[in-house]
């Protein structure tokens, strides 16, 4: 099932076919017959096992407590992203009948249906409605089909059954396998496809048999092709189509107890998934040769064909029962799911061929216009290189720099952030130190009245040993705080930046080095904020403690004066309500009644007013109490920030010496290594020389050997002269016989010495030739070729 144009526009990536594993529940008929959980779960790993023995790993594995939402987020979403970008997707339900293929696909689905309920298919219609109206710039035109293959006859169920015709499935060169006459509606909202789809769930051929009283009694396949097209180019249309394929459940007829239609008909359903399973065989097998994919067997493998290992994102969604009584056939499911895993796809974006040449010709344009600007640029590509490799240079030389730079700046953060902490530390000492001086008893001596003491202090009358001591104390407290300003002062100086190494710059561990410092500076930074701030609250709040404490004192006497009083007025009252009641008896003191009367609500409302205010105190004291506490906890705080501002410092050390110690022997190895270079150098240099000494030795020898082999054939021409004279000679007579035989006796010593001058020559130059170099078998074969003169 194609799509329109499966051009391939980009370089093919192939692909495995996605397994999902979904379990569901215990049905009520499972635990009424006793089943037990068969299969169990790896947590946080996508793995299953059934029974005690057999494990199967997948790319998804849910769990019966996995929601429809999540099974969709988590498997279907991504394909769905894919179908904008032009690529084809199939969503594939596969199991034994009831373990709940329709319900995750969504084939029951109507509109008063639980959201929490909705399957894939619904799902997918609302999220693509979605995506098209977030590209208001790209045109979509949605066309959908949906049909089943019941006992191997192809159902349009979009068509009114009295149209329906027999439908047969056909190749097409461009848009691949189709079903020759299927009804192809086109939708332009979300509401228009779901009608479709419950128009066509509603026509689906169900049955009922032991099993599952709905089963699915054929395979049904629901189609949405989805053509997009951006702006007026013709290089931006592409398509794509998302099959979502509902398979019927593989059944036994001992268990499904099916006869007369219902048994035919489950005949059929096991005919196509063994069809299925064979397609998905042969496609897993790794044998390395091309075997044949038997798509022809029957028509759900034939309308499968670009989902399994062709042009598709390909997902199997493999649901199972979790009951013991289906502990077969659950294994034979997984075992099925196993072996699609090693099918492999090649999806490609399916686009316009003839817009897929025309932007393959506007890249080879530009190309063209780029190696165009680079020849008339006037410069040579010998220059252009030498060009960039200075450039190269440059831009290596400027990254050094910038490490380096990097490094000492890190360094110095590192140590300001050190110094930055001491002086937090000596500053809170001082201002300890400060608030010691500021509530020291010798600050509230009187100084004039001290003085004026020291006039009488011969009579006795003043005792100054007291103000001596509280004096004393103060100038200690006074010089502690001199100590700690000459610290300040010593931390303050600069230190002493370390001597920057020399080693490999470009090596990772320094860069690492240097992201680390700064995440631990910043980490730093971060926590001397959160302490500044608690310390600040915890200041805040000492504060409003201190100036409530100024007032507890008072708060306590008023509240006892208060609490006395309130016991002086209610016996007031008593006595009052007493005389009111005597006076009520005596009609002679009605005047005197009213007034006590009038006495004893003052006395009510007093007493009303002093019970609020203790209410009050007492509230304040229990506000008190909580500061009290709070306090204490941002105390702890605050402690447990400085030991962890103290181990981050500590971390901070530690890291700076051993990135120091790397350094140094980075140093050390780059030394080392540069020693042997200048070796190696010294050792190519020193056998360079030889070598050229040994050349210019065999040159000699060999211009040598030149002008003896020179010396031997002019004597071997003079002795040829000679013979030819004593022949002339000859033939002119017997005059001059003793002249001609001391002139040929002359030339045959000067013949012999000169060969034995070339004999002893040849030697020579054997012999340093052995020396010199290996190539001894040319010189001996110059020997036999000098020897044969002689």
């Amino acid at each position: 099932m194609g799509c329109l144009f499966p051009i391939q526009v980009m370089e093919e990536k192939v692909i495995p076919v996605r397994v999902a594993i979904r379990c569901r529940p215990l049905v009520p008929r499972e635990l009424a017959e006793g089943c037990e959980p068969c299969i169990s779960f790896v947590p946080g790993e996508p793995q299953i096992i059934v029974g005690t023995e057999k494990a199967f790993t997948f790319d998804y594995v849910f769990d019966p407590a996995t929601e429809q939402e999540e099974v969709f987020n988590v498997t279907v979403a991504p394909l769905l992203r894919g179908i904008f970008n032009g690529y084809n997707a199939t969503v594939l339900a596969y199991g034994q009948t009831g373990s709940g293929k329709t319900y995750t696909m969504g084939g029951t689905y109507t509109t008063t249906q639980d959201d929490n309920e909705v399957g894939v298919i619904p799902r997918v219609i609302h999220h693509l409605f979605n995506g098209i109206s977030q590209r208001s710039e790209t045109e979509f035109v949605l066309k959908v089909s949906y049909l089943e293959i019941y006992n191997e006859e192809i159902i349009d169920l979009l068509c009114n059954s009295k149209d329906r015709l027999v439908l047969s499935i056909r190749e097409d060169a461009k848009e691949g396998i189709k079903v020759a006459g299927l009804t192809e509606k086109t939708v332009c909202t979300a509401e228009d496809m779901v009608r479709c789809l419950e128009m066509g769930n509603s026509s689906r051929s169900v049955g009922s048999t032991a099993m599952n009283a709905v089963s699915s009694r054929s395979h049904a396949i629901f189609t949405i092709s989805v053509e997009q097209k951006r702006g007026a180019q013709r290089d931006s249309y592409c398509c794509g189509k998302f099959h979502l394929v509902d398979l019927a459940g593989s059944e036994r007829q001992k268990k499904t107890k099916a006869e007369g239609d219902r048994l035919k008909e489950g005949i059929n359903i096991n005919r196509g998934l063994l069809s299925l399973g064979n397609v998905i065989s042969a496609l897993g097998e790794d044998s390395g040769k091309k075997n044949h994919i038997p798509y022809r067997d029957s028509k759900l493998t034939r309308m499968l064909q670009d989902s399994l290992g062709g042009n598709s994102h390909t997902l199997m969604v493999a649901c199972i029962s979790p009951a013991d009584a289906n502990l077969e056939e659950t294994a034979n499911s997984l075992r099925y799911a196993d072996r699609a895993r090693k099918i492999k796809n090649k999806p490609i974006v399916n686009q316009d061929p003839q817009a897929a040449e025309l932007l393959a010709l506007k890249r080879q344009v530009q190309q063209l216009r780029v190696q165009l600007l680079q020849a008339t640029g006037g410069r040579a590509p010998e220059q252009l290189s030498h060009e960039n490799t200075e450039r190269e240079q440059q831009l290596a030389e400027r990254n050094a720099d910038l490490r380096k730079n990097v490094d000492r700046l890190v360094r110095q953060t590192s140590q300001l952030s050190q110094r930055v902490v001491l002086l937090e530390m000596q500053k809170e000492k001082v201002q300890k130190s400060i608030q010691d001086v500021k509530q020291h008893e010798g600050c509230s001596v009187d100084i004039s009245a001290f003085a004026q003491s020291l006039d009488v202090v011969a009579n006795g009358e003043v005792e100054l040993r007291k103000p001596f001591e509280l004096l004393q104390n103060l100038q200690s407290k006074i010089s502690e705080l001199e100590d700690y300003d000459d610290l300040m002062q010593d931390i303050n100086r600069p230190a002493n930046e370390s001597s920057e190494g020399s080693g490999d710059d470009s090596d990772s561990f320094s860069v690492q080095h240097a992201e680390r410092q700064a995440e631990l500076s910043e980490e730093l930074l971060q926590l001397n904020q959160t302490l500044a701030m608690k310390q600040e609250l915890a200041r805040r709040v000492m504060l409003v403690d201190n100036t409530m404490l100024s007032f507890n004192g008072s708060y306590q006497d008023n509240l006892l004066e208060l609490e006395q009083k309130v016991q002086n007025l209610e016996r007031e009252k008593e006595e009052l309500y007493a005389a009111v009641q005597a006076a009520k008896k005596d009609s002679s003191h009605a005047k005197i009644s009213e007034q006590r009367r009038k006495r004893l609500q003052d006395l009510e409302s007093e007493m009303g007013m002093l019970k609020k205010k203790i209410v009050e105190q007492t509230r304040l004291l229990k506000h008190k109490q909580n500061s009290d506490k709070t306090v204490s906890k941002l105390n702890d705080e605050i402690q447990v920030m400085k030991s962890q501002r103290v181990q981050l410092l500590k971390h901070i050390k530690e890291d700076s010496d051993k990135f120091r110690q790397w350094r140094a022997q980075k140093d050390r190895e780059v030394l080392q290594l540069k020693a042997k270079e200048r070796k190696r150098q010294f050792e190519v240099l020193k056998l360079e020389r030889g070598y050229e000494k040994q050349a210019a030795v065999l040159r000699r020898k060999t211009e040598e050997a030149a002008a003896a082999n020179r010396r031997l054939r002019d004597a071997l021409q003079r002795q040829k002269e000679a013979g030819e004279k004593r022949k002339d000679q000859q033939q002119r007579g017997k005059d001059g016989m003793a002249a001609r035989i001391k002139g040929w006796l002359t030339n045959e010593v000067e013949v012999l010495v000169s060969m034995e001058e070339a004999r002893c020559r040849l030697n020579e130059l054997l012999e340093d030739r052995k020396l010199l170099a290996p190539g001894f078998g040319t010189a001996a074969a110059q020997g036999g070729h000098f020897a044969a003169y002689y």
